[in-house]
């Protein structure tokens, strides 16, 4: 995942969960910055700017609304609001005390980066992507190619080729994943990223699914998921 400068500052008592959900920023591009009480996490905010805050609803040393209230007078940064979905009033009220979300633990990847992206983002975001790279065989136009993509979403998977296929240009996919048989999908072409030797970018296409079982779509997510927080270790399991 590229870097996109954005930092996270994640507030919980709980240690495991700290490391836990700091890894998967982490490997999502974030910069992560982790604190075990709302003392530090107020001292934090007021010696540096996160653009998003993470504070779980029991902490040990300050009421987490307390706690909220503080940083809402500080900065003007957004706070999300983590917890079990036994606190799921409490955690709907932290809306009332100016909170921008909530997230219910265990923390889903997908739900994280989406309130995440939505923000900080002017455009954000919908789907998780992980890199990783794997054979597609591509059909279009009476043609067929076999290529590698690099990237891969619920939505659709980015192709790493300096000869790209026009935008707008429909697909069928086959894509070399780990399952029984490979992925099949309709497609088509989005964006184009050309090969500029002054600039460090990867070329290729970004093709969108446009006709794909909603159950293999499900299942990329989770693909896309365990991608994201493989080799945690299991007593962090997401």
């Amino acid at each position: 995942m590229p870097i996109n400068h954005k930092t996270v500052l994640i507030a919980d008592s709980n240690q495991t969960d700290n490391v836990r959900v700091s890894i998967l920023l982490k490997r999502l591009g974030y910069s992560v910055f982790t604190v075990l009480n709302c003392s530090d996490a107020i001292n934090k905010i007021t010696n540096s700017d996160p653009d998003v805050v993470l504070i779980n609803i029991r902490m040990t040393d300050i009421d987490s609304a307390a706690c909220l209230g503080h940083i809402k007078k500080k900065k003007a940064m957004p706070v999300v609001m983590t917890g079990e979905k036994a606190d799921a009033q409490a955690l709907a009220d932290f809306l009332k005390r100016g909170a921008a979300a909530y997230i219910f633990k265990p923390i889903n990847p997908t739900s994280l980066y989406c309130v995440i992206q939505k923000l900080t983002e002017k455009t954000p975001r919908q789907n998780l992507r992980a890199r990783i790279i794997f054979r597609v065989t591509m059909t279009y136009l009476n043609m067929k190619r076999v290529s590698f993509a690099s990237t891969l979403s619920e939505n659709g998977v980015f192709i790493r080729t300096v000869k790209p296929i026009p935008v707008g240009t429909k697909v069928s996919l086959s894509m070399d994943l780990p399952s029984e048989k490979p992925i099949e999908a309709e497609g088509v072409v989005i964006y184009i990223v050309e090969s500029d030797k002054n600039r460090l970018v990867e070329p290729g296409m970004c093709i969108r699914f446009s006709n794909i079982d909603q159950n293999i779509q499900l299942g990329l997510r989770r693909f896309v998921e365990e991608q994201l927080t493989c080799e945690i270790d299991p007593n962090l399991d997401l």
